[in-house]
């Protein structure tokens, strides 16, 4: 039996004292996209960390499958993963293969025992987009973007952050790259 156990903490993100969270503006004003002073770069004020959830997997166990069920358990419209620690027997990742204008993905499988030295992204409308950088002695570090499919080999401790404020969700541009916006 696959045993899932999520650990919420409310109101509280001392303990976490992460860089991530500098990305939230508390009590600011401003809520929405905004432009930065390179008048390209989409900023979204406002907001603050509502509640934090500690996911922590056992074996055989699916990443991502896990990141979601979380995300759908607990009403994560809008957060942030912020740590991935622990070890997979299988991962399933993908990364970019050219620099032309729409992206061509290479899709890689990794089988046998790998660290996972971290995996973070955002939220958006309920679906993460979540990168992975795993490890093994014989390739060193690699990684790309997470696949359903990566297997927990021993235990995959998961820290997520649910955002109050301004929604956002993910539009493709015109090279199809889904991007961020408001809701």
């Amino acid at each position: 039996m696959i045993s899932r156990r999520i650990m919420p903490r409310r109101h509280g993100v001392a303990a976490v004292g992460l860089a991530a969270l500098c990305l939230t503006c508390s009590g600011s004003s401003r809520s929405g996209a905004i432009l930065a002073a390179d008048n390209s770069t989409k900023v979204f004020a406002g907001g603050d960390v509502k509640e934090i959830y500690r996911i922590n997997l056992d074996r055989d166990e699916g990443l991502l499958e896990g990141i979601n069920a979380a995300i759908k358990q607990y009403d994560i419209q809008d957060g942030a993963v912020l740590t991935t620690v622990g070890s997979t027997q299988e991962c399933t990742y993908h990364y970019v293969k050219t620099t032309a204008m729409l992206a061509e993905d290479v899709f890689v499988t990794q089988k046998g025992a790998a660290e996972i030295l971290g995996a973070g992204g955002l939220i958006a409308n309920g679906e993460p987009h979540v990168h992975i950088t795993l490890a093994t002695p014989e390739r060193g570090a690699f990684g790309g973007h997470l696949e359903n499919g990566c297997k927990v080999l021993y235990v995959a401790e998961i820290t997520l952050a649910k955002f109050s404020g301004p929604q956002l969700t993910r539009r493709p541009n015109k090279n199809k790259i889904p991007m961020l916006e408001g809701r």
